[in-house]
C-alpha cells in the first residue's frame, strides 16, 4: 500500500509541476539571469522574510519585490526551474546564474532561497538570487 501511495503522491507532485510550468513557462517570461543578477547586486543583503504559502495565496502582494522564504526541494521539472514546497503550498522557483538548478541528491532537502517574485497568469514565480541549504 505504502508503494501505491508514494506513486500517487509522486504522479500527483508531477502533475502540479507541469501544470505550473505550462501556465508561468520556463525562461522567466522576458526576465534575463542577467537582470537577475544586476537586480540582486542592488538589494539588502536579506530581503524580507515570506512564506511559501503567503505568496502562494496573494501572489499580487508579492509581484515585483524581494522575498526570502523557506521550503523543501519538491522536484525540478526543467533546466531553469524547480518547485519549492512548504506545506501544501508550492512555489516555482527559477534558478538564474548566481544559482543552480539544486542536484537531485538534494530532493526532499530544506533549504531558504531569496529572489524576486514576479506573476504569470496569476502563478507566482520566484527568480532565485541566492539558495542556502539547511
Amino acid at each position: 500500500m505504502n508503494k501505491k501511495v508514494a506513486a500517487i503522491t509522486f504522479l500527483l507532485l508531477l502533475a502540479t509541476a507541469v501544470t505550473l510550468a505550462a501556465g508561468a513557462g520556463c525562461g522567466g517570461a522576458g526576465k534575463t539571469a542577467a537582470t537577475t543578477t544586476t537586480e540582486a547586486a542592488q538589494q539588502s543583503p536579506q530581503p524580507p522574510k515570506a512564506s511559501v504559502a503567503s505568496v502562494a495565496n496573494d501572489p499580487q502582494a508579492y509581484d515585483g519585490k524581494s522575498i526570502t522564504t523557506e521550503g523543501n526541494y519538491a522536484v525540478g521539472y526543467c533546466s531553469a526551474c524547480f518547485l519549492l514546497k512548504d506545506g501544501v503550498s508550492a512555489l516555482r522557483v527559477e534558478v538564474s546564474e548566481t544559482v543552480t538548478l539544486p542536484p537531485e541528491s538534494k530532493l526532499g532537502s530544506r533549504m531558504k532561497v531569496s529572489g524576486r517574485i514576479y506573476v504569470v497568469k496569476g502563478s507566482p514565480n520566484l527568480v532565485a538570487s541566492k539558495l542556502e541549504y539547511e
